[in-house]
């Protein structure tokens, strides 16, 4: 099996992207940990539940953001990869999938203690916490930029290979956007932490000017809410690629015209996400025309960024 040096070049380019993400969220893990605990120890001594619950918050996304560095190390360790028949990609999905779970959690944990707040409510040293809460937020603004600038790479590379009693390998380019799904849930983590900053500030600032203590534990429900819907989407999202489910991102009417010519019949077709930048294939068509498998391998080398295609052709 050979690989060519555009198959290496896609290759080098993807793990230098991984690298580039590992490295951002290091950094953004250092600053919410610094910043979690300047939120409690403030919150606790203002008496701010906003603040409070804001700093646990960010204290559950470092946990999530070590979960997001430990799916990198895993997805790329050589031993590991060899175990797996697909390789290790899916590993970055799955460390998606249990920050979403974390997420979750925290929003719930969130919501019931506002509720509490909101019931029995406490005196809350508004000025302390207004510092704290612009200061908190400007973190996340920064851990936000770091993030997002890793979040628009291209995938350009594939390795592809068919089977018809031999086996072959071509390139293909996906000019659709890295499924980085483990980024991803990184960089929600953050921004729900953003929105819970701004509504923290905001209810502190209108508390302090009016006295409306009570907006402090409802800006925490509402913020609990916002948290739990990007949760819930990004667990289905990540589900989703756990289960193998066809690839949102295939142009099903195309891949049929491009296929179905002169007779030709998909008999059978499954397309699965594999790691952020690869997809697996597998063909089977019934033709008039037999025109091999290489015909076939190069439509979906042209469409998908697959590493592992499968092609079967019969004759009609």
């Amino acid at each position: 099996m050979e690989m060519n040096c555009q198959d290496c070049a896609g290759i080098l380019a993807s793990d230098r992207q991984i690298l580039k993400n590992q490295r951002r969220i290091k950094w953004v893990v250092a600053f919410s940990l610094v910043m979690m605990i300047g939120e409690v120890a403030v919150g606790i001594i203002a008496g701010s539940m906003s603040l409070v619950a804001e700093g646990w918050h960010m204290g559950a996304h470092v946990g999530a953001l070590l979960i997001t560095l430990l799916a990198y190390w895993l997805a790329k360790h050589p031993a590991i990869e060899k175990k797996l028949s697909f390789g290790a990609g899916k590993f970055i999905p799955l460390g998606g999938y249990t920050s979403a779970i974390v997420l979750g959690i925290v929003a719930l944990l969130v919501f019931a203690e506002s509720v509490e707040r909101l019931i029995s409510p406490i005196a809350i040293s508004f000025n302390e916490a207004l510092w704290v809460a612009a200061l908190g937020l400007v973190v996340n603004i920064i851990s936000a930029l770091l993030l997002n600038s890793g979040g628009h790479e291209h995938a350009h590379h594939g390795h592809h290979h068919g089977h018809d009693h031999n086996h072959g390998h071509s390139c293909g380019h996906d000019h659709k956007h890295v499924h980085d799904h483990n980024l991803r849930s990184a960089f929600l983590h953050i921004i729900a932490d953003a929105v819970t900053s701004v509504l923290a500030i905001l209810a502190l600032m209108l508390g302090k000017l009016f006295n409306w203590g009570f907006l402090d534990p409802i800006v925490g429900i509402i913020g609990a809410m916002v948290i739990f819907s990007w949760a819930f989407t990004l667990c289905r999202d990540t589900g989703w690629e756990l289960l193998d489910g066809h690839s949102k991102t295939i142009d099903w009417p195309k891949l049929r015209k491009l296929v179905e010519v002169d007779g030709t019949q998909i008999i059978d077709f499954h397309i699965w996400r594999i790691a952020p930048t690869a997809v697996a294939c597998e063909l089977i068509v019934k033709s008039q025309h037999l025109r091999g498998s290489d015909y076939y391998r190069q439509i979906l080398a042209n469409n998908f960024s697959a590493r592992h295609v499968i092609v079967e052709e019969r004759p009609a």
